[in-house]
């Protein structure tokens, strides 16, 4: 059965480096909060000034900081004009088991090199302010938008195990995301026994409930190398 995954769009413009690990940890953190269907205790996160909500996972907590920082190092490793993205789906099985996403956000930075400390100072502020209004957007987004997301039949667990992507240097976008949806996705009986899957350096996937529903969230993260 085709799904249609519901997309959405989240961008930040003149993001500088130094500061690009708060700005992603603090957009993942929202979206996870808002997206992770199991009861949680909320917790705050103070990042350039701003509150974010997050949950009390350690899951998440720990998946996070290691695609931030791969995130990071793959700008610091970077050649010219190569662009770097971190991608993460919703997906849901259907009944005949096929993995078919169900939603997709995508994260745009766009960073800048600031030169001077006047030029520091001034795109702090900048940030600030950008990534509340960021914030804000991804509440917007996931509180006018729940109809798609598939029904829970399960009180144990999360009931939609997610999955995060980053491709290889070498890879195209569509090359990942044909290996993301064929290779990488979780064998049926694995999701049923809650494993933890990290088929490569550039993939993770994770299920904690007997279900047939999986969900992950898509993160699309492109910069110019300066």
């Amino acid at each position: 059965m085709a799904v249609n995954p519901h997309v959405f769009d989240i961008e930040m413009a003149q993001v500088p480096r130094e500061h690009v690990k708060d700005v992603l940890r603090a957009i993942l953190h929202s979206i996870f909060f808002h997206r992770l269907l199991i009861n949680i205790t909320p917790r705050e996160l103070r990042v350039l000034e701003t509150t974010v909500s997050t949950t009390d996972s350690p899951d998440v907590e720990i998946l996070i900081e290691e695609r931030v920082n791969e995130f990071v190092q793959n700008i610091n490793t970077s050649q010219p004009k190569q662009g770097k993205r971190l991608k993460k789906n919703w997906y849901q099985f259907t009944k005949s088991e096929e993995l078919a996403c169900w939603e997709q956000w995508s994260i745009t930075l766009n960073l800048i090199n600031p030169q001077t400390e006047t030029e520091r100072h001034s795109t702090k502020r900048s940030v600030s302010r950008n990534l509340s209004q960021c914030l804000l957007d991804v509440l917007k987004m996931a509180n006018d938008y729940k109809e798609h997301i598939p029904s829970i039949t399960t009180t144990e667990g999360n009931p939609f195990p997610y999955q995060m992507a980053t491709p290889a240097k070498s890879e195209t976008w569509n090359t990942m995301i044909k290996r993301l949806l064929v290779i990488d996705v979780p064998p049926v009986e694995s999701q049923r026994r809650g494993s933890l899957s990290s088929p490569t350096t550039t993939s993770i996937q994770r299920s904690s409930s007997p279900t047939k529903e999986q969900n992950a969230l898509r993160m699309a993260l492109e910069h110019d190398h300066l």
